[in-house]
């Protein structure tokens, strides 16, 4: 007698997504975001990473092409040559005002 032919059971394989964290050039943590911002430009976009523990904050004009890994890795080439501040936030003018007054302050003392 023949037997019966048991069912083949169908594994799914799972698709893993890139992490949204990466390890900060500055502190080592697994703490660091990479975010994108549109521009007017067709063909530029602007990449904002931040540090949550160091609070690294690192804004970069980069192409459309480039995904945030990619961003990733010219921040991390950009602390290795130690040029972390060409891309640091500008300053508005509040903060500008408020770091000259307690530099005066200071010095008056």
């Amino acid at each position: 007698m023949a037997r019966r032919r048991k069912r083949r059971i169908k594994q799914v394989k799972r698709v893993r997504k890139p992490s949204r964290y990466f390890q900060c050039p500055r502190c080592g943590a697994m703490t660091l975001t990479v975010d994108f911002k549109k521009l007017d430009s067709a063909n530029e976009k602007l990449a904002i990473a931040r540090c949550g523990t160091c609070h690294l904050y690192c804004e970069l004009r980069v192409p459309i092409t480039l995904d945030k890994v990619d961003v990733y890795n010219k921040i991390s080439d950009l602390a290795y040559e130690n040029r972390l501040d060409e891309c640091s936030r500008p300053t508005s003018e509040e903060d500008s005002e408020g770091e000259e007054e307690g530099s005066e302050e200071g010095e008056e003392e």
